[in-house]
Parts: structure tokens; sequence; C-alpha cells
């Protein structure tokens, strides 16, 4: 009875360490607690209620190596002074980012175009925000993540 308690809370305890994750990234969108200066910023240009030009600029920065985003983004929607995630269109099991590794050149800007419409449908009028999970890459294994937003508005 032993062994099988022993097996039963290192099973638990293996279960917990590993985490219940899916491949669902909008869950590491929550505002990040920790903020890294990489000298990125963004901005977005010819918004419409189905896309927008996401401009990036990287300058100066702290301890920034080899800086990498992907195909990823989230948008979120204000209410009442609080950001929530715009709900999917699709089902979360219908699609699936790829994972990319764009390098974001140093003291330059880069420019995507970014059509949300399959994921999300044309936008309704209102305060949204947009959000690109940026990788500073140091080596294998040595890396950190950020999401990174920008503000815009749909008339």
């Amino acid at each position: 009875m032993k062994k099988i308690t022993a097996l039963v809370l290192a099973s638990l305890c293996l279960f917990k360490l590993s985490g219940c994750s899916s491949d669902n990234e909008a869950a590491d969108t929550a505002d990040n607690s920790v903020q890294y200066d990489w000298g990125i910023t963004l901005k977005a240009e010819n918004v419409t209620s189905s896309g927008l030009t996401l401009v990036c600029s990287q300058s100066g920065g702290e301890n920034v190596a080899q800086l990498e985003t992907g195909s990823f983004f989230v948008v979120q929607k204000k209410n009442k002074s609080k950001w929530k995630d715009v709900d999917y269109i699709v089902k979360e099991d219908e699609f699936g980012w790829t994972m990319e590794a764009w390098e974001i050149p140093k003291e330059n800007t880069s420019k995507w175009d970014v059509n949300w419409e399959w994921l999300y449908g044309k936008l309704r009028s209102g305060d949204y925000r947009i959000g690109k999970k940026f990788t500073n890459f140091r080596g294998t294994g040595d890396f950190d993540n950020m999401i990174i937003y920008t503000d815009f508005s749909i008339e």
C-alpha cells in the first residue's frame, strides 16, 4: 500500500511539474510580469477591420543577442479599462501557429502585414491592441520570451 501511495504521489508531482499546456499561445497573453528592455517598439499602420501593417523597430536595448519572432499574434479588446482576448471564430484545434524564427535586425525596422479576418473575423469599432511574441535567443536553451503590444483603434 505504501508503494502505491508513493507511486501516486510521485506521479502527481511529475504531472504538476510538467504542467498542463495546450498549443494555444493565447494563454501567454496576459500582461508580462517581467519586461525586458530589448529596444523593440511596435506601431500599427494601415488599420482596417480585417488587418493592419505592424511596424517593428529595434534600437538599443540591454543584453540583446539575436531577436526573433514568428507568425503568432494575439488581438485583445479593451473593455472597461481591461484587456480581453478577442474570441476566435475558428476552433482552436482547427489551426496552428507555425514556428518561424524571423530575425529582427538590430538598429533597423521591419514591417509585416497582419490579416486576422480568418481568425477573428472583421473587428467591430473599439480600442484594441495586438501582441507579438519575441525571443531574445542567446544559444541553445538560453533565451527569453516576451509579448510586446501596440494599441490601435477601429472607427
